[in-house]
């Protein structure tokens, strides 16, 4: 099979690979389209993330969409039955997964993430309780988002409760355009987006009526929300991964709010000052992925039309152009919002 490696930061390679084997009950999935995420980018750019380091070639991609080539007895899915795929495989037996918390199970096989190989290829192997049918509804392009909507979802759950309360979103990438989006959903009241790429907010100002700043505006964010709020945002949601989105969630979040971190940081450590989020006794959630009910509620809310994932559908890209796909994604250029490749 075809498969696109990266060799190195900033170089890719697109080569037969070898065709991986079912195991078990796994279905092999003809790969149809891939997402680029940001957790890939860092990757991309500097080899790592935190602890994690690539030393060898490796086949990332998590956000996939495609076509079952062979089916698995344990399900009822037929060969040719176009699905979404949850990229995360829980052991199953710790403690965590018998608490439910899949998420993070310390033995979970995630897909795209080393040491297990993703879906920048044309086959992947799954268990049959990762795969989700697609209705007519989401087009094959959009199935690699299910993925992102369903980390938005468990941000959001992680928080208890959302109705009515007064929140802010740092950052405008699918990640924090998805929260956003289902903050709204959920019935909160969304007063305030950052985001420094001006495509970016032009998008976010079109499709969802919430006010929109770059980051660098502070004192305008601070009168923002003084006049919007008594004292700042009950809820902030970090999704920009940056030291200075950080700080800001800390400082933004009125007394005894919540802070939901998304972002990623792919150097793993830089100093942070907690003083304001101490005095004011935040409570802090760190989110990790998603858990594998949010799958199928990403698809009824799509499906029924009460997300519209089509702003952030932006690139597509054929596998043999990975490397141009990743450097518009890592520079941000050409309004993306959301790179696919279609494999």
């Amino acid at each position: 099979m075809q498969a696109a490696l990266l060799i190195a930061p900033h170089t890719f390679v697109v080569q037969d690979h070898p065709h991986p084997e079912p195991r078990g009950n796994e279905m092999l999935i003809r790969v149809k389209h891939a997402g680029i995420c940001g957790s890939d980018i860092h990757f991309y750019e500097s080899g790592r993330i935190g602890e994690v380091v690539l030393r060898e070639p490796f086949i990332m991609g998590h956000e996939f969409s495609g076509v079952i080539e062979i089916p698995s007895e344990n399900s009822p899915l037929a060969a040719g039955t176009r699905v979404a795929v949850d990229p995360a495989v829980p052991c199953g037996r710790c403690s965590f997964c018998r608490e439910g918390r899949f998420n993070i199970c310390p033995d979970i096989r995630f897909t795209g993430f080393p040491p297990y190989p993703g879906a920048f290829a044309e086959y992947v192997a799954i268990p049959p309780e990762n795969v989700y049918p697609l209705p007519e509804e989401i087009p094959d392009a959009a199935g690699p988002l299910l993925e992102t909507l369903s980390v938005a979802l468990h941000g959001v759950d992680l928080v208890a409760g959302v109705q009515g309360k007064t929140c802010a979103v740092l950052g405008a990438g699918p990640v924090g355009y998805l929260t956003a989006l289902v903050l709204l959903q959920q019935g909160a009241n969304l007063v305030l987006i950052t985001e420094p790429v001006p495509e970016r907010r032009a998008i976010v100002e079109a499709n969802l009526g919430v006010p929109v700043y770059d980051p660098g505006q502070v004192e305008f964010i601070r009168k923002h929300l003084r006049d919007a709020t008594d004292c700042g945002p009950e809820l902030v949601f970090e999704a920009a991964g940056m030291p200075e989105s950080f700080q800001m969630a800390f400082d933004l979040t009125r007394p005894g709010g919540r802070v939901a971190v998304f972002g990623i940081y792919p150097a793993g450590e830089h100093p942070i000052d907690f003083t304001n989020a101490r005095r004011k006794e935040l409570d802090v959630l760190f989110v990790r992925r998603s858990l594998p009910g949010n799958y199928p509620r990403a698809i009824q809310l799509v499906a029924a039309g009460e997300i519209n994932l089509n702003p952030l559908m932006t690139h597509l890209f054929p596998l043999a152009k990975i490397a141009q796909a990743f450097e518009l994604v890592a520079h941000k250029r050409e309004s993306v919002m959301k790179a696919t490749l279609a494999v």
